[in-house]
């Protein structure tokens, strides 16, 4: 992977290269038992600038160093559609999720109990209590709990002090102590698709997802897709009462619709994309946090400034795609995205933060184990912190 981002505002560039991946194995089944496990590395190719500002942390630690580490360790345990996992595993989800983008994913320490009776439905329950990967706050590298990993918009100072032009992202652990997520969750997916998932943070925050897509063919040529989501977020326990205390919330939801057509005959389909956050300049968020990036229209994590808690709340988003399927013109297994995005933010929280985004996305399956993807991203904003562009090359070898 190779990872380069041209900053606006007199910030330094960067330049990465990285390699790794990860190797493991499993056993056979015996009495429905199975072992896994399987170790990930990330390597600098000895490329790094000794510069850790000119180096982006896309594919390293907190320091912009390589790491490996044991990243799946788990007892499996099948009897007909009910499964059993219980220990170090990757994990997806709406908000809770694994989001292989990058050479080492998010990964979690977990008991995750699946059932699949039901035609097309999958049920879950699940006990999250650890994660590592670049998605959450203290560890790129070590397993850390739920609460001392989930990332928010709050900016504090050592002795406690909300401070968001000097203050750092405040470590949840430090209110609430190392605890879990409980996670329940049912998805169902045929032509309709609909999921329904609750995530439990103990004593930090609760989040109640739900999206659905319906497919409607409107000729032999031409079919349409509509998409609709929403999740609400509500901090829970110990951390309501401390923001309680601070006179501050992290009540929030986020509503969303997409609409789709696709053209099969020439392999071009067409998006449209709105989210809203609801919240206030009272409102602390958690974007992104624990790999979950739901939202039809991604954003860049925006920072609270001057007396704010979260430049989030409140933002209104809107993106338009455009998708072609190569292979209808001779250039099989292989497609191109092109999208542009705006991202208003609400003024009376962070004045002249509104942001352009053109986006380019190629992906191409050279052979049976070799994959391409090619990402590029031009930011334009007043503000030079989400003035950008980048650029991320990956080649992915699958045994």
């Amino acid at each position: 992977m190779y990872v380069a981002d041209d900053k606006k505002g007199g910030r330094p560039n960067q330049s990465t290269f990285g390699f790794g991946g990860k190797i493991g194995g499993e056993t056979a089944d015996f009495l429905g038992f199975r072992l896994k496990s399987a170790l990930y590395t990330t390597s600098d190719l000895g490329l790094r600038s000794s510069d850790p500002k000119q180096t982006d942390a896309y594919m390293f630690d907190l320091d912009k160093r390589p790491y490996s580490l044991l990243g799946e360790a788990q007892l499996q345990y099948r009897a007909g559609n009910t499964a059993l996992t219980a220990g170090r595993q990757e994990f997806f989800s709406p908000i809770i999720n694994t989001y292989d983008y990058r050479i080492i994913p998010n990964l979690f320490e977990a008991y995750t109990l699946t059932n699949r009776d039901v035609a097309n439905t999958t049920l879950t329950l699940s006990y999250v209590s650890k994660m590592s990967g670049l998605d959450g706050l203290v560890s790129f590298s070590e397993f850390r709990s739920m609460s001392q990993q989930a990332y928010t918009s709050l900016l504090v100072t050592p002795n406690g002090t909300i401070d968001a032009s000097s203050g750092d992202t405040i470590d949840p652990s430090s209110v609430v102590g190392h605890k879990g997520v409980w996670v329940v969750g049912a998805a169902y997916e045929g032509t309709h698709k609909f999921q329904l998932w609750n995530y439990h943070g103990t004593d930090t925050l609760n989040t109640l997802y739900v999206d659905g897509q319906l497919k409607q063919p409107i000729n032999q040529d031409v079919s349409a897709t509509m998409d609709m989501q929403a999740y609400q977020v509500s901090a829970v326990g110990r951390f309501k009462d401390y923001l309680s205390q601070h006179g501050l919330n992290a009540s929030y939801a986020l509503y969303g619709i997409k609409g789709s057509l696709a053209h099969k005959p020439s392999g071009i389909s067409m998006s449209l994309a709105f989210n809203r956050f609801t919240g206030n300049e009272k409102t602390v968020t958690a974007y992104g946090n624990w790999g979950g990036y739901p939202e039809f229209v991604s954003m860049p994590y925006m920072y609270a400034e001057n007396s704010g808690v979260s430049a989030i709340a409140n933002a209104q988003l809107a993106r338009l795609t455009i998708l072609f399927d190569l292979g209808t013109y001779g250039f099989k297994d292989q497609s191109l995205l092109l999208g542009h995005a705006r991202i208003n933010i609400d003024e009376s929280i962070l004045p002249g933060s509104d942001t352009h985004v053109n986006t380019l996305l190629y992906r191409a399956k050279l052979s049976s184990k070799l994959s391409a993807r090619v990402a590029f991203e031009a930011r334009n904003s007043g503000k030079s912190r989400y003035d950008n562009e980048f650029l991320v090359l990956g080649l992915r070898y699958d045994f």
